[in-house]
């Protein structure tokens, strides 16, 4: 079979166009050699993120520490901008924080990162509704709850209908329950 476009004799690799590869991918991408890809013979890239790169001031509190954000990059699958504002969000939450679990009343950790600037205890900022749910509510002050890793972990894979936050969270986004 010819291709309809040059009426060379190569193989077919679109059957529904006619087109030989080389047709196919003027077709597709301009050139007959397919998408051009620049790229750099002699930089290297990491697996591993570059920890300078994920350096972020947070100031206030804190005695302007540098908090290193951990993860980020391609073995997460996070982008740097949304970590950075996640930080910066949580560190705005923390400050607002009475430094208790919502649900049990524990005492929570009142230090927001440790020596080396490293954020600790994420686990305390507890989306109401999940960030996969409504990612325009990730950021707002009023999606967070302040729990223990315990009352976290029911929260999101419990009943949350017996604790007692639930009514509490449910006049805030009626929407959502």
């Amino acid at each position: 079979m010819k291709c309809k476009e040059c009426g060379g004799n190569n193989p077919i690799v679109n059957k529904h166009f006619g087109l030989c590869q080389s047709c196919n991918n003027i077709r597709l991408h301009g050139s007959k050699h397919g998408k051009q890809y620049t790229f750099n013979r002699n930089e290297k890239k990491s697996v591993k993120p570059d920890i300078t790169r994920l350096k972020h001031e947070v100031t206030g509190g804190m005695n302007d520490k540098q908090v290193y954000i951990v993860g980020g990059g391609r073995s997460t699958g996070k982008s740097l901008a949304l970590y950075i504002a996640d930080n910066t969000f949580y560190k705005k939450v923390f400050d607002e924080s009475d430094h208790k679990c919502e649900e049990c009343g524990c005492k929570l950790n009142d230090v927001f990162a440790d020596d080396e600037g490293k954020v600790i205890n994420r686990h305390r900022y507890s989306h109401i509704i999940p960030k996969s749910i409504a990612p325009h509510l990730r950021h707002n002050i009023k999606n967070i709850n302040n729990l223990c890793l315990e009352d976290h972990t029911k929260w999101d894979f419990g009943d949350k209908v017996s604790m007692r936050i639930y009514e509490k969270n449910k006049k805030r986004f009626p929407e959502y329950f």
